[in-house]
């Protein structure tokens, strides 16, 4: 996937508006500091947006290194030692100067799995990953391809010294029934003030998993946290956009970015 479109939400006079941003990381806002860990958590778009940010941050001239403390698809088109600790994948790094000689560039790590996946490792190895890198990626939540998400008791699986927390979405959730599109939405109770929640999903309900601590939120603390919405794809995604981030307030909206993706072409 390639970034097609990356929007911050500018508040003004109390008036949300779309600011359109040269990259996700522009759109995020997010202190750089080395070394980092960001986790993704939620819904729709973590993986693609992982790899975005990867991207731009290697072409930024940092060494970035992608992981997961829960499952990953193995990617085909990527750097990919399968290790179930740190010092594996550092003589990887060390065995390979060809690959790593440049300023950036981006490695993936993990366990092998089945279905063609990786499996993070113990997170006390995971977490010394940043020895290696300057910014460590963790996909931290897992969501089967829905487009958001209620966490159960054990999760996110959040890695000790992260940073700052990415709780992402997918805009296609927005006027379509909860059991379709939500992740464990019988745990909408959690959230809601005790209540089920049925019908179809509004933006005001995707604000409140957004940025409940119940919800996407779930065990930030005090760690830096930005929401990031996807599948912006047309006027109407971003229109729904705005409507969220005005449910969320804001408190919130001005720590939130919108993104739209498009396939990269094959041959």
């Amino acid at each position: 996937m390639l970034l097609k479109s990356a929007y911050a939400i500018d508040v003004t006079d109390g008036i949300l508006q779309l600011k359109k941003k040269d990259s996700l990381w522009e759109a995020l806002g997010i202190p750089l500091k080395e070394p980092m860990i960001l986790a993704f958590t939620g819904g729709g778009g973590k993986t693609t947006s992982m790899y975005c940010l990867a991207d731009e941050l290697s072409a930024q001239g940092k060494r970035v290194i992608v992981t997961t403390s829960t499952h990953i698809l193995r990617p085909t088109d990527r750097i990919v030692t399968e290790a179930a600790d740190w010092k594996t994948v550092s003589d990887f790094i060390t065995s390979h100067k060809e690959l790593f000689s440049s300023a950036g560039w981006v490695l993936v790590t993990g366990q092998p799995a089945k279905e063609g996946k990786v499996k993070g490792m113990e997170l006390s190895e995971l977490e010394r990953l940043t020895l290696l890198c300057d910014v460590l990626l963790v996909e931290a939540d897992g969501a089967k391809r829905l487009p958001i998400k209620i966490p159960k008791r054990n999760e996110p699986v959040l890695p000790g010294g992260t940073h700052a927390v990415i709780g992402c979405m997918g805009l296609n959730c927005i006027g379509e029934p909860w059991e379709e599109m939500c992740f464990r939405y019988e745990l909408t109770p959690q959230v809601f003030d005790g209540q089920k929640k049925n019908g179809r999903i509004t933006p005001s309900d995707a604000a409140k998993i957004l940025t409940s601590t119940h919800g996407t939120r779930k065990g930030v603390d005090s760690m830096e946290y930005r929401i990031l919405i996807n599948k912006a794809d047309d006027k109407r995604r971003l229109s729904s956009a705005l409507a969220v981030a005005d449910a969320m307030g804001k408190q919130w909206a001005k720590y939130t970015a919108v993104t739209s993706f498009i396939e990269k072409f094959q041959n």
